[in-house]
């Protein structure tokens, strides 16, 4: 149970958790593409009548509010994200500073 893959020798640095974590969801959004589009080669009608009914109940949905409240949401949280994240770099630059002076 203790893999050295696991427990890598140096600490991630923010970005490259970020970049990984990235990595991960674009990975997966590939798989889940590649299998939507075996499940619509597989059966067009039923992706059709899918689509279908998705477009109707989308044309029924108040669309324009639910994405003005998704953007409100978005602008709300966006400043604490970006604070820490700056926390995070600013305690990963200080680790950085300290073991410098250790050596």
């Amino acid at each position: 149970m203790n893999d050295a893959s696991n427990h890598p020798a140096t600490p991630l640095s923010v970005e490259e958790e970020v970049n990984g974590l990235l990595n991960k969801a674009r990975q997966g959004i590939c798989q889940r593409y590649q299998t939507c589009e075996d499940r619509i080669r597989k059966s067009p009608a039923a992706a059709v009548l899918g689509a279908v009914a998705a477009g109707y109940l989308l044309h029924r949905l108040p669309v324009r509010a639910i994405l003005v409240t998704q953007v409100r949401v978005l602008a709300a949280l966006t400043p604490p994200a970006l604070l820490l994240f700056g926390a995070a770099k600013l305690y990963e630059f200080l680790q950085r500073q300290e073991l410098g002076k250790g050596k």
